[in-house]
């Protein structure tokens, strides 16, 4: 190649790379631009402070579970560089930088994070002396303490407003107002409200006076917390008021290391707990404790649930159960539920990735079912607080003669579960065991359930076993051989 040939082809080799790189950096500028629209942003938390923002968040740090949850519903999970250590939801929280101390969090330690924005819950409200300490960093602080509904969802915004997710904010809200919107429309006008016990630690017993969360979703759930006219948040009573107080429903939180209790260990404490109604009649739950103390979106999954419990016929379920899910537990074994009410079903936990609470409930009513197919029995609707990693086999029973009347092929059956997304219903890989009446197939995911079969076919399509087709024809030639030698004999 020629010496003025080389000099051009370099020349042309840095015009190439020049143009590349202000195309880069130009295109850098736009996406920075474009994930900076709106900022700079003034938001003003729940302690009344202004915070200024200049530009969009990229190392969020976030201070009670609450928080983080909320943080992760708006879709910002891969911008959390550091959660306390007892944010738990969801999984991928856990993997984050912990804080090692969630109720005076120490000011160095979220610094060594290089955060752009701490997002804190106060445990101590107004006053609080860890807002100050945080303060000093000079790095944009928010500060939450909701107290209802209408605080968290203000929160939500507030978060939303402050990191470039208000469309996100808004539509989450939405939705979850409207859910608290359909519970409190349904127990508005209920005539009995049943009395709870809401028991967080025993003993000495700890549970839910007025202005706790427990005490505010019971409300709204149409029951009454027996505890509801204290004059503290927490309260520690006796043995014998709470008897005394002979609760309908009993509801026990799981959550705090040490503590598990359930009907028959209540029933064993003596002093006249086995005569409290709710444990003579089997009525005692566990919930794990971020369904009903954290003040985050699932927050309306706890409402939900208590809800149901109390007042099942508004919700058309039959019967629910909760299961304790401990994950040291099923490293050695499972862990199973028996649900017996218009459908029978068993659930037994394979796998589980975090300690939870499983509910299942019976259902009146769900999704419609395909014409072309018959449902057995009622809906099962199965729900859990840590949904990640959850792995179970469901079995739901059936008799022959239901099938014989709904005119149901036995072979036919299998267990479908409701796909939100297409809405419709989808098979399981399912196992039909005729002896003992049932059909079981593992589950992943969590959502309606329900035993599912085909009519039986018309006579005409129905298939003839081959023994009989055999029979017919050697039947059919022993005649025409007997016609045929009495016609020669003729």
């Amino acid at each position: 190649m020629k010496p003025h040939s080389i000099k051009a082809t370099n020349t042309m080799k840095k015009l190439g790379t020049l143009i590349i790189t202000i195309m880069l950096v130009g295109l850098f500028a736009f996406e920075v631009k474009n994930v900076n629209a709106g900022f700079p942003v003034t938001v003003i938390d729940d302690f009344g402070r202004t915070i200024n923002i200049t530009k969009a968040p990229t190392r969020i740090v976030c201070i009670s579970p609450g928080v983080t949850e909320m943080v992760y519903a708006l879709g910002l999970g891969e911008k959390v560089v550091g959660v306390d250590i007892y944010s738990d939801y969801p999984s991928e929280a856990i993997h984050k930088q912990r804080i090692s101390n969630i109720y005076n969090p120490d000011p160095e330690e979220v610094a060594a994070l290089s955060p752009d924005l701490i997002i804190m819950y106060s445990f101590f409200g107004p006053g609080d002396p860890n807002v100050e300490n945080l303060e000093r960093l000079k790095i944009p602080l928010i500060v939450t303490c909701p107290g209802t509904f209408d605080d968290i969802f203000r929160d939500i915004m507030l978060i939303g407003n402050a990191t470039g997710k208000s469309f996100e904010a808004e539509a989450l809200i939405g939705i979850l107002r409207e859910r608290v919107r359909r519970v409190e429309n349904l127990t508005s006008n209920v005539t009995h409200k049943p009395k709870v016990y809401f028991e967080f630690w025993y003993p000495p017993i700890n549970t839910a006076g007025p202005g706790s969360w427990p005490h505010h979703l019971i409300e709204i759930a149409g029951g009454i917390n027996i505890f509801g006219n204290a004059s503290t948040k927490w309260v520690s009573p006796t043995d014998e008021e709470v008897i005394n107080l002979n609760p309908d429903i009993i509801i026990n939180v799981r959550g705090m290391p040490g503590y598990y209790e359930t009907l028959e260990t209540m029933k064993k404490r003596g002093s006249g707990w086995e005569e409290i109604s709710a444990i003579k009649n089997g009525k005692v739950y566990s919930l794990d404790e971020s369904l009903v103390a954290r003040p985050g979106p699932r927050l309306v999954d706890g409402l939900e649930i208590i809800a149901s419990i109390l007042h099942p016929e508004l919700f058309n379920v039959t019967n629910m159960l909760t299961l304790d899910l401990n994950t040291t537990e099923l490293i050695f074994s499972t862990q199973t539920l028996t649900l017996q009410a218009l459908v029978k079903a068993d659930i037994e936990v394979l796998k589980a990735a975090g300690n939870g609470s499983l509910i299942a409930a019976a259902l009146l009513d769900g999704p419609e079912i395909p014409k072309n197919l018959k449902l057995v029995g009622n809906y099962l609707k199965i729900e859990c607080s840590m949904p990640e990693g959850l792995i179970f086999v469901l079995k739901i029973y059936y008799h022959k003669s239901e099938l014989k009347t709904l005119g149901i092929d036995e072979n036919s059956l299998k267990i479908y579960y409701w796909n939100e997304e297409k809405h419709e219903w989808l098979p399981l890989e399912s196992v039909i065991n005729k002896d003992e009446g049932y059909v079981k197939a593992v589950v992943d995911h969590l959502t309606y359930f329900a035993l599912i079969g085909e009519p039986q076919p018309d006579v005409w399509q129905t298939p003839i076993p081959l023994w009989i087709t055999l029979v017919i024809t050697l039947i059919l030639l022993l005649t025409c051989v007997a016609v045929y030698i009495t016609s020669r004999k003729r």
